[in-house]
């Protein structure tokens, strides 16, 4: 077995951690007779794995290969775990794992995670197809293409997810209480270009903003970079949105935010599980000239929450947005010699002061939530036109809708009333739709439509305008 030269931390159980090293058995105490009895009765208990082989192969009904038993096997004893991000990757599994860390890969561009038995969307990647679609962090995939996601492994609906350039995909989305919506995505080439700049005047100041997507192999040169510009250009603050970030590679986080901290400061620490703790520290000798605000929300994890928590606790940024996602355990990428993986936790890390924000996420000291319009994409459950009399979550979606776009249906949220049908019936005739005052397929896609399009406009986003507000003051 040896180690991966590659240190990830991400959200999803296709992204690793930092850890120092494979773990080794050590014996508690006792004589060497007693240790060898042990190990002897160990031996004895493992051969029951290749008795259960022969077993199989001999008596079985179906046809079923050895490599087929032992992939399962190893599966198993990762499972055995109940930890959603120590798991065995076969060579297939292993493969899409690294593309991920590439400049680029076919799928529809979203990182998933395993909850219980659900398999959830932590975030769509910038410009995706997932992200064109309307896909939202937090998002259940129910189905894809008819197949029952209950109890899968996110591998094993990554698998089902991804595909060639052109083809198509349909996902059953269950998102809060909402009726569940089948969404077609055309899957595409996602490229994987992580670092996006630009700067804002805000009260005559100047603020560089830089978006970072996920943290890959060039991330922090990108980042290097484009910071470097900016400061060139003579910023007056910067914001550092990591928003829907689900995390990547630790050594591109950690040279991305060391230049901010000072040379005593920790940037992060490790603890593995004895409880020694290993440190980086910052590398400034100096305060940026600057103030930096960091920008999160819930689908912002692991490598995000180290640069949020980082930049908070260790250079004093201010931290805007909603509560992060919360991952704060690491793993070891140990490569097998048939090219599987296995992927094992290790170690947690913890924030400069020593906090450990696994399941909690790192706190804004501004916090500032979306619209609840940004929830929505989906209006109607299939073949269900709504109308005067209907009632319930699809009816409060669209009421939410239809005030965004300017259309206010007054009334009660949740109860379609005459008040929403004026309203539906004005929209209709501003897009040149039969005014029926009625929301069947034609009008909930127009209502969608216009609703991704206000979404994209920065001036309609609250977090973004509020973090300019805090960089500038």
């Amino acid at each position: 077995m040896k180690k991966s030269t590659t240190a990830v931390i991400a959200v999803s159980t296709f992204g690793l951690g930092l850890g120092t090293g494979a773990v080794g058995m050590l014996a508690a105490g006792g004589t060497e007779t007693t240790s060898s009895s042990k190990s002897a009765d160990m031996q004895g208990d493992w051969q029951k794995v290749e008795q259960i082989r022969q077993l199989i192969a001999t008596n079985y009904l179906e046809d079923v290969t050895d490599k087929e038993l032992l992939d399962g096997a190893l599966t198993g004893m990762a499972e055995a775990l109940d930890d959603p991000y120590s798991v065995y990757m076969d060579e297939s599994d292993t493969a899409h794992f690294k593309d991920n860390l590439n400049s680029s890969f076919e799928g529809i561009g979203a990182t998933l995670e395993q909850k219980g038995e659900a398999i959830v969307i932590v975030s769509p990647i910038k410009g995706s197809p997932a992200e064109k679609a309307g896909l939202k962090p937090g998002d259940i995939i129910v189905e894809v293409d008819g197949e029952s996601m209950k109890g899968k492994k996110t591998d094993e609906a990554v698998k089902l997810i991804r595909g060639k350039k052109g083809t198509d995909v349909v996902l059953t989305i269950q998102r809060g209480s909402q009726s569940p919506m089948k969404i077609t995505i055309t899957r595409d080439t996602i490229p994987i270009e992580t670092v996006y700049s630009e700067t804002e005047n805000v009260g005559g100041k100047k603020i560089g903003v830089l978006e970072v997507t996920q943290f890959s192999e060039p991330t922090a040169e990108e980042f290097e970079t484009q910071l470097a510009k900016l400061e060139a250009d003579g910023i007056d603050g910067l914001v550092i949105d990591v928003r829907g970030n689900p995390g990547g590679l630790l050594p591109a986080v950690a040279d991305m935010i060391a230049p901010f901290i000072p040379k005593e400061t920790p940037v992060f620490q490790i603890e593995n599980n004895k409880g020694e703790r290993q440190q980086q520290f910052g590398a400034a000798s100096d305060k940026k000239p600057y103030k930096v605000v960091v920008l999160e929300d819930e689908g912002s994890a692991s490598a995000s929450e180290i640069l949020a928590a980082g930049l908070k606790e260790g250079a004093g940024a201010e931290v805007v947005g909603v509560k992060s996602f919360g991952k704060g355990i690491v793993q070891n990428a140990y490569d097998l010699k048939d090219g599987s993986d296995l992927k094992l936790t290790t170690s947690k890390w913890l924030t400069p002061n020593g906090n450990w924000i696994h399941k909690k996420g790192v706190k804004p000291t501004v916090e500032v939530k979306q619209p609840d319009y940004y929830a929505v994409t989906k209006i109607l459950p299939e073949d269900k036109p709504l109308k005067v009399g209907s009632y319930g979550k699809e009816v409060e979606n669209a009421h939410l809708v239809l005030k965004a776009l300017g259309f206010d249906p007054k009334g009660q949220d949740g109860y379609y009333g005459d008040t929403m049908k004026r309203a539906v019936e004005a929209l209709q005739k501003d897009a040149k739709l039969d005014v029926t005052g009625a929301i069947d397929v034609e009008t909930a896609t127009e209502m969608e439509t216009r609703l991704l399009k206000m979404l994209d406009e920065e001036k309609n986003d609250v977090q973004r305008k509020k973090a300019l507000e805090v960089a500038a003051n």
